[in-house]
């Protein structure tokens, strides 16, 4: 079994074992991606069978991400000729100064070079991989012993530069949209925003099922098939007007927010509802800050932030696999803003 078989069996196992721990087609696909190029990188760069991958190789790739580059795969020009055992058996007996193996390069794939936070994503999947295989051959094999993706290696500083800062929804501004929106449906999208912290995605999927009225939280699929169950905030509020929204509608449907067909609201449908509600609530001139719908997100760590003082408990609450992008999301000029008051 070649080279190419090999990691394309591993990868295979390891993408099945990704569904079997309910992570979503989404997360795989990303997953698939991104050691597809490592491997067609090892392969035709380094020359490495999967197993010979260190710590080493794992920085040489890390430069690669970050400067970019072509890769390419050399194709024996013997090996398209019907006399090659002939011709191979005549290179050995002249020897390889007479007879001379001609190769062609074909460019695999060319790569661009990647933002910190993409680096970091990529080998992040080499990471979970790499301690997959350690974990799987550990009792019968002595390959994979140690994963080459080291904490530092891994660990790769994320700076401001990097990150497109969102514009947090100031409080004042909020307020104006709750007391301008009366539609129940409109005003549970903007709760579920505001004070549960949902991404698009998120709030799109929702389903009646996933809130509990009994102990009101919210149990729902999380980005990267997460199962989360939010006890969140204002709760007496979002179940008052999820109550009074499935009563009024009297309710048989599946999604919280969907179509008349039956099917979730897409991203881009929901994008333009909460615009909308924006739009018709404050005119563009009277904003204080320019909102998107990812604008109350950060207003909810924020405004978590500054309650519990825990980076780690927002951190939980957003569903951030990592606490300094949980910090991007708590607005400085507003913490500034508060410890001045109490000096």
């Amino acid at each position: 079994m070649d080279q190419n078989q090999t990691s394309h069996i591993l990868l295979e196992n390891y993408l099945l074992n990704l569904r079997r721990l309910n992570k979503s087609e989404h997360t795989i696909k990303n997953y698939r991606a991104d050691l597809l190029k490592f491997f067609n990188w090892i392969e035709h760069e380094q020359h490495l069978k999967i197993e010979k991958v260190n710590g080493e190789t794992i920085g040489l790739y890390k430069e690669f991400l970050s400067s970019g580059g072509n890769v390419y795969r050399e194709i024996g020009r013997l090996a398209a000729n019907p006399g090659i055992h002939f011709l191979l058996w005549f290179r050995f007996i002249i020897g390889k100064a007479f007879f001379k193996k001609r190769t062609e390069k074909y460019l695999l794939f060319f790569q661009d070079p990647l933002s910190v936070s993409s680096k970091r994503r990529h080998l992040s999947s080499l990471k979970n991989f790499f301690e997959y295989l350690k974990e799987v051959h550990e009792d019968t094999s002595d390959k994979f012993l140690k994963n080459p993706v080291k904490s530092k290696i891994h660990a790769i500083t994320l700076k401001e530069i990097d990150v497109t800062p969102t514009t947090m929804i100031a409080k004042e501004d909020f307020k104006k949209i709750e007391e301008k929106t009366f539609r129940t449906s409109e005003r549970l999208i903007i709760y579920l925003l505001y004070y549960g912290g949902l991404r698009l995605s998120e709030l799109c999927d929702l389903k009646i099922e996933n809130f509990d009225r009994s102990s009101r939280t919210i149990t729902f699929n999380r980005k990267g098939g997460y199962v989360h169950t939010l006890v969140i905030q204002k709760d007496e509020i979002i179940f008052k007007n999820f109550n009074y929204y499935i009563g009024e509608n009297e309710f048989n449907k599946i999604f919280l927010f969907q179509t008349k067909s039956g099917r979730a609201l897409s991203k881009k449908a929901m994008y333009n509802k909460i615009i909308k509600i924006i739009e018709r609530a404050i005119p563009d001139n009277q904003l204080t800050t320019k909102i998107t719908p990812h604008s109350f997100r950060k207003a909810c760590a924020t405004e978590l932030y500054l309650k519990s003082k825990d980076l780690l408990f927002v951190r939980d609450y957003l569903n951030h696999k990592d606490a300094k992008i949980t910090q991007t999301y708590i607005d400085k000029r507003t913490l500034s803003l508060k410890s001045k008051r109490y000096h």
